[in-house]
């Protein structure tokens, strides 16, 4: 398992507006579980898929990460300081929302992607048709 700084999921197509020329980033420190279950309310980041540009930068508080621990996943508590900053920085999210927009490309289908962020470099790990279109 990957000890992830920060994770997330990307939609390829605005999820809520079904905006083909928006795509969306999620992103919260620590292993993306903390997000698909529900737990943190993530940053969120709109992108212009056509000219590459940030449209909308949302930062949420997170008060708790869940990390890899010795024998499995460990929830850690986060201070006002750490869970109060953006979780990724414009150039992190321009580097991801290619590596998005490629993956895209190659399935010939909007995606929902799950990626993590760790030691400089960006690892997919799941990507998966959007279904909801």
């Amino acid at each position: 398992m990957v000890q992830s700084e920060v994770s997330g999921i990307c939609f390829t197509v605005h999820p809520v507006t079904k905006d083909y020329d928006q795509m969306i980033i999620e992103a919260g420190f620590g292993l993306g579980e903390a997000i698909v279950s529900g737990q943190i309310t993530p940053d969120t980041y709109v992108i212009h898929k056509k000219k590459l540009t940030l449209l909308e930068v949302n930062v949420s508080e997170q008060s708790l990460a869940i990390v890899r621990g010795a024998k499995g996943t460990v929830h850690k508590k986060l201070n006002t300081k750490v869970g109060s900053k953006q979780k990724l920085n414009g150039k992190q999210i321009m580097e991801l929302a290619n590596l998005c927009l490629k993956i895209e490309s190659h399935y010939r289908h909007p995606q929902d992607i799950e990626w993590t962020f760790s030691r400089k470099k960006f690892y997919i790990t799941q990507s998966r048709p959007i279904t909801t279109l």
